[in-house]
């Protein structure tokens, strides 16, 4: 894939951002205990707002991201759609959850407008190139689970993707004009220092790299190498890295990861076909070098996964061959905000497979075919079980 970093300006600063979301926030900054027990654990505001609040082992996420009427979501406030749901298990969230997060969603009524509004900047024609310096990188779970994102923004710019409108909504916050996904990137310039202290006061967990918000192996970590920087720093440490992503670029770090005692490396692989890649992924690598650098991870001895989300148009019996003689296990999916590419389906004749019925038909089909060879089928909510001791 092509760098696009050419002819773009790049202005370092202090990113304004956590400092206006923590005025929305600081009832809960403080370490204050909320409601029974429930206590603020980590908070993010570069794709939308998240907060994770715990209590007794039993952790909450909250998400919240600008108001749509059309979006299904926990409840509305005025200016927020506002996201509920239990981290790391597949159940209903219980009356004592429900409690904290009405109580939540009570103060953030409350508080919302002191946040920023009014209208935006015109947006410019260059693709946005930021080097920010950034306070903060090692976001906790709970559970010593962590997530990193050593950059904001993702220049591959899958038109399917679920954090599109999120992401903008924070640059709305901070004052930033609209771009189109894919046109802007945050590069975290002291990411691997800010990491490096924050690992003091770690203990083992796994720390995912990254979850939505960016690929840490796009074209950018070509010239920035902040990605390798935050994993120099993991491999010193007892924090396992668990890195997704569509770009085969991450080969160049193979013998880094090597070195980990614990580490797992997966590859977003929709479909087997790369016709169908470049109508839904356009600025994403060959499905066939992914194919290549999962074999070669395989081969070198590191423990791989593959995504399959969301399930494009493929040939079932020829992806899982591709896939399941070098993964242990698979997280299937189907396409989520789909009204964003139904265009894409309509223009190039593939109608029949934006449908309901062909995502369950095909997760089914896929899911006997991985298990007849082996292979688990998880939502890799849990972690840990997959990276050995």
């Amino acid at each position: 894939m092509n760098d696009q970093l050419s002819a773009v300006e790049i202005k370092p600063l202090k990113r304004d951002l956590d400092g206006i979301v923590g005025v929305l926030l600081a009832p809960f900054l403080n370490g204050t205990v909320v409601g029974p027990g429930w206590k603020l654990i980590s908070w993010d505001a570069e794709q939308g707002i998240c907060m994770t609040f715990e209590r007794d082992g039993t952790c909450v996420l909250l998400e919240l991201e600008e108001r749509n009427e059309r979006l299904d979501c926990y409840t509305r406030t005025g200016r927020f759609n506002i996201c509920a749901r239990r981290q790391f298990e597949d159940v209903q969230m219980s009356e004592a959850d429900r409690e904290l997060v009405d109580h939540v969603v009570s103060v953030v009524g409350e508080r919302e407008s002191l946040l920023p509004s009014g209208p935006r900047p015109a947006a410019g024609r260059k693709p946005e190139v930021r080097e920010i310096l950034v306070d903060r990188l090692l976001m906790p779970e709970g559970r010593h689970y962590y997530y990193i994102n050593p950059y904001v923004g993702c220049m591959i710019a899958c038109p399917f993707c679920y954090v599109i409108d999120r992401a903008d909504f924070s640059r709305r916050l901070e004052g930033l004009p609209r771009l189109p996904w894919g046109h802007s990137v945050d590069v975290k310039i002291n990411a691997a220092a800010v990491l490096r202290r924050e690992t003091q006061h770690a203990k083992r967990g796994v720390v995912r790299l990254s979850p939505i918000l960016t690929d840490p192996y796009q074209s950018v970590e070509r010239r920035y190498r902040i990605t390798r920087q935050c994993l120099e720093v993991l491999v010193e440490t007892d924090l396992a890295p668990v890195v997704l992503t569509r770009a085969p670029r991450i080969l160049e770090d193979l013998e880094l990861f090597k070195r980990f005692r614990r580490a797992l490396v997966g590859f977003s692989i929709p479909t087997d076909a790369d016709e169908y890649r470049q109508i839904f992924e356009p600025r994403a690598d060959p499905v066939d070098e992914r194919f290549e650098a999962l074999r070669a991870f395989h081969a070198a001895g590191v423990r791989t996964f593959a995504v399959i989300q969301p399930v494009l148009p493929m040939n079932v019996d020829r992806l899982v061959d591709k896939v399941a003689p070098f993964v242990q296990v698979v997280r299937l999916d189907r396409m989520y905000m789909g009204d964003r590419v139904q265009h894409l389906y309509d223009e190039n004749q593939l109608s029949a497979f934006a449908t309901e019925a062909y995502a369950d038909e095909t997760i089914q089909r896929l899911t006997l075919a991985f298990r007849a060879r082996g292979v688990a089928v998880d939502p890799l909510n849990e972690l840990e079980p997959l990276l050995g001791p």
